[in-house]
């Protein structure tokens, strides 16, 4: 008995390792993808410029926090590629931008890098206007593209830097977020989903 139930130990270990590895290799397969039929997807773009080329160079222009809002509840995203972020496992329901923070310190190394005058974080505040541009009613099972944030923030010796914010969301920016999804998810039930959608994008193409 003893001999047994070692072996269906050894079995249970040797099928955990597997799937540890399975999801080593193939992140994508794992936890990014919708749970239902019912689910679905919010894809944001946000860049960031700064008015300092040494810190353009060195800093991570990804943002660490992006936040959507539906009613009382905030949601982060789950996954982010590059500039995109995706919020997934969203339910029906009407979605728009709430904040966005990125950590200055963070970039490819923990060196104090930048000027005297650099604060420790861009914190985003988005206005009356551009919370509600950005708001969009979210059918059950898509993909789709809120829109596309362009921060640009310069830098004021003591004091806060001045943050300016362009909007936009134009069918090209929507195209490109969708194949940059299918591109990195294509075996994705996401980037599936993002192939179907530009297919339809690309019926109404001249």
């Amino acid at each position: 008995m003893t001999i047994k139930i070692q072996k269906g130990i050894d079995f249970l270990l040797k099928k955990g390792l597997i799937l540890f590895v399975l999801f080593l290799l193939f992140p994508e397969c794992s936890t990014f993808g919708p749970r239902n039929a019912q689910s679905s997807l919010i894809i944001v773009q946000m860049t960031l410029q700064k008015d300092e080329l040494l810190l353009d160079e060195l800093i991570d222009p990804r943002f660490q926090k992006v936040t959507l809002r539906k009613g009382d509840f905030v949601y982060e995203y789950s996954e982010n590629s590059e500039h995109y972020y995706y919020f997934q496992n969203l339910k029906e329901g009407q979605y728009e931008i709430y904040d966005a923070v990125h950590l200055l310190n963070r970039g490819a190394s923990d060196f104090p890098y930048g000027s005297t005058k650099q604060p420790s974080k861009i914190d985003i505040d988005f206005d009356k206007k551009e919370i509600e541009s950005s708001r969009l009613n979210l059918e059950p099972g898509t993909v789709v593209f809120l829109g596309t944030f362009h921060v640009r923030v310069t830098f004021k010796f003591q004091d806060e830097p001045v943050i300016t914010i362009r909007q936009s969301k134009t069918v090209e920016e929507e195209r490109l977020a969708l194949e940059h999804l299918y591109k990195n998810y294509p075996r994705n039930a996401w980037g599936q989903k993002a192939k179907a959608r530009l297919k339809f994008l690309n019926s109404f193409a001249p």
